[in-house]
């Protein structure tokens, strides 16, 4: 285990994650008649089924989350992702980094340094990172990018798509739209990929909705981590992640059909704004690939999007991590994160297959 996360587990900061403590009464459980469930005051320890790194790390996120509060956005996103950014590329070093623009959005192109190998030389990943939709720094898709990149020898393309409170929706799928536009002139789509975690899972599905009702190709797989097709993210994980993962008092109520700020706006029957809403919609995506945590706020969305895949007849494959919060693979600290980045590489590289 790390030196750095070790600390973390001290009897200080393990305290709070003890034994599960008693209830105070043996008396039932209030449940009222819509099945509203008052739960009593309860310590919930840190799960015996994950690691010890990763367990830790999810202490650390919170910590260094609460270390942020009142600060502006951007000094959030740098100061929480930043860190881990950095660990990333000094694991992976093997892959190289560059600015460019495609079709008028500015993107950053992550590749091996030594070239991609004749063998994957016309497989191509695209990659449409987190944050919210709220300013997420250029370099915020690295996480989920390099180790791909890494592990696949493919070339991803993560685009810096418009963001909130300037922007709102459609205009981030309209950035991915133009990049798509621009790279099926020369890749074609049984060899291309799109995936992203969480606003960027959203938008994954967001884009994939956009393609199949604008008549483009749908790309051969696609990649939903952290995330589902529904941005008012409802169900059980809105309360139980935000608890457990990111150590937050949930809003009890759900998020309301505007969901995210971005998503101000949308009508909440647009199957492009909500494609989880939408069983036609859905039957058109492609192999999808679909990643949690139990302790994820966006599980219960993830999991809803993929049993909707299923029932729609799609090639649907759900991997849930015990423990794992919200991006939990952001950390590649973490045993469970190494094990997601060859599920994820793995998963793109049997359907991104060079058939030629």
């Amino acid at each position: 285990m790390s030196r750095t996360l070790r600390p973390l587990l001290t009897a200080a900061t393990a305290a709070a994650f003890a034994a599960l403590s008693p209830l105070a009464s043996a008396a039932p459980v209030p449940v009222s008649p819509t099945g509203a469930t008052s739960v009593p005051a309860v310590e919930v320890p840190s799960s015996a089924l994950m690691s010890e790194a990763g367990n830790a790390s999810r202490v650390e996120h919170i910590l260094l989350k609460r270390s942020f509060k009142g600060r502006s956005t951007d000094e959030l996103y740098r100061g929480v992702f930043g860190p881990g950014l950095e660990r990333t590329k000094a694991a992976f070093p093997q892959v190289g980094i560059r600015k460019d623009t495609i079709g008028g959005v500015p993107v950053l192109i992550y590749e091996p340094k030594g070239g991609v190998s004749p063998t994957k030389d016309k497989l191509l990943l695209i990659n449409v990172h987190g944050g919210g939709f709220t300013a997420c720094f250029a370099e915020c898709g690295g996480m989920e990018s390099i180790p791909i990149a890494a592990l696949t020898g493919i070339k991803v393309i993560s685009i810096d798509y418009r963001e909130g409170p300037q922007h709102h929706y459609p205009e981030a799928t309209e950035d991915v739209v133009a990049v798509y536009r621009q790279v099926l002139k020369t890749v074609s789509p049984k060899h291309l990929g799109l995936f992203g975690c969480s606003a960027g899972g959203l938008l994954t599905t967001q884009s994939l909705a956009w393609f199949s009702r604008h008549g483009l190709p749908s790309p051969a797989a696609a990649g939903v981590y952290c995330a589902g097709g529904d941005a008012s993210m409802g169900g059980d994980s809105r309360i139980i992640g935000n608890l457990l993962g990111d150590g937050e008092a949930p809003d009890p109520a759900p998020r309301g059909d505007a969901g995210l700020g971005y998503m101000a706006g949308a009508s909440p029957s647009d199957p492009e704004a909500y494609p989880a809403r939408d069983a036609s919609v859905l039957g058109k995506f492609p192999p999808t690939l679909v990643v949690t945590g139990t302790r994820d706020f966006a599980m219960s969305s993830a999991v809803n999007l993929h049993s909707k895949l299923v029932a729609a007849g799609v090639d649907a494959h759900l991997h849930v991590w015990e423990g794992g919060r919200h991006a939990f693979f952001y950390d590649e600290r973490v045993p469970e994160a190494r094990e997601a980045y060859k599920v994820m590489a793995t998963f793109f590289e049997e359907k991104l297959k060079d058939r030629r």
